[in-house]
């Protein structure tokens, strides 16, 4: 028996425009221009494979859903943190995981999608998630001095192209 979600939502919009004007294209490729059939179907499977259909919430990941035969897990031990962005085009919801990455979530209900993920990460992690967890994967963020003597009777807009003494571990 499969297991069931811990919670599911869908993708913000039921309609993929991108997927109806590729079939359009195609459509007028096989009216006259073979080419234009090609390039509309290969974009519509582009765009049939790429934009989701559904977000599941299981115990242990997050599943994205994409059209079929696409679905991608993302294992919670793989997500750092979340974030909500207010954007000028609505509020999304980001997902960061431990090697950087970036993933977009648009969701019909970001709010409670979010406060839904962040329990069952907090479940899957126990508790030490925001405490001693984000203190493991805190990256160094100091700024070291420079310790090397300027290049004696160089002028500083000659000395370019040095490799810079401070820290350029800067989580983006």
């Amino acid at each position: 028996m499969q297991e069931q979600p811990l919670h599911w939502d869908n993708h913000r919009t039921n309609l993929n425009l991108t997927f109806i004007f590729a079939l359009i294209v195609a459509v007028i490729g096989i009216l006259g221009q073979p080419v234009l059939f090609v390039l509309g179907i290969g974009v519509a499977i582009y765009s049939w494979l790429t934009n989701p259909k559904q977000y599941l919430i299981y115990r242990d990941a997050l599943v994205i859903v994409y059209g079929r035969p696409r679905i991608k897990s993302y294992p919670f031990q793989e997500i750092s943190h979340l974030e909500t962005l207010s954007l000028p085009i609505g509020e999304r919801l980001r997902v960061r995981m431990v090697n950087g990455r970036r993933i977009m979530l648009l969701t019909k209900d970001p709010d409670t999608f979010r406060a839904k993920l962040d329990e069952a990460l907090d479940a899957f992690h126990g508790e030490q998630r925001g405490t001693d967890y984000a203190k493991e994967n805190e990256l160094d963020t100091a700024i070291d001095t420079p310790t090397e003597k300027p290049l004696d009777g160089v002028p500083p807009e000659e000395n370019l192209g040095e490799s810079s003494s401070e820290n350029d571990n800067v989580p983006y």
